[in-house]
């Protein structure tokens, strides 16, 4: 498993806008995502991705209700969203995500169905923000900032996370409240920033 990117649930667009900025990351690109009543924004390292997620208004299908996104957005459970590239033994369930084309569907870890663990899933077609050739990761986060240096994901129960301990390189858990540590390295491979999210 590659660590593809990692999202944190807020209140609203101008939250993580200031989240955003207080990180020190420049906003690469936003996107709305009909029948899930979600849009975000997105920073690209070289190499993976930092989202904020928040409800937009808009109507959830049924089929983001029972994988327990919609219930996450309302402020139940872990605000925290791990995706992963490549192959993994996690369980998981299709989620047939409505703003994808019909006859594609998500990788929803099972482990995501307790609302204690953060939600887990496999970004289809993932590709490192440095190869990607759609054009939304623009320059990253250059030329200030290249990569991932490590992350620290707190969880109110280590347990709920016990498939994922060691899964991912670079990737740590520790108990707590939700948030999100993040150190960032500069092109030279030298610690070029640190930041924390809570929702």
């Amino acid at each position: 498993m590659e660590l593809d990117h990692v999202f944190l649930i807020v209140q609203d667009e101008a939250t993580a806008r200031a989240m955003m900025r207080a990180a020190g990351l420049r906003a690469n690109y936003s996107r709305a995502h009909p029948g899930q009543g979600t849009r975000n924004i997105c920073a690209c390292l070289d190499d993976m991705f930092f989202e904020l997620l928040w409800a937009d208004g808009t109507d959830a299908s049924e089929e983001t209700g029972w994988i327990g996104l919609t219930a996450r957005c309302g402020g139940a459970g872990s605000p925290i969203g791990l995706s992963w590239r490549g192959e993994t033994d996690l369980p998981c369930d299709a989620y047939a995500a409505p703003f994808l084309p019909e006859g594609l569907s998500i990788p929803v870890a099972q482990m995501s169905r307790s609302l204690a663990a953060p939600f887990v899933f496999q970004t289809p077609g993932g590709t490192p923000p440095i190869d990607r050739t759609d054009g939304l990761t623009g320059t990253r986060q250059s030329p200030d900032i290249a990569t991932l240096g490590a992350l620290e994901i707190a969880v109110p129960a280590l347990e709920a996370v016990g498939p994922l301990i060691g899964a991912f390189d670079r990737v740590s858990f520790v108990a707590g409240p939700p948030q999100i540590t993040a150190t960032l390295r500069a092109p030279n491979g030298t610690r070029a920033a640190e930041f924390t999210w809570i929702s």
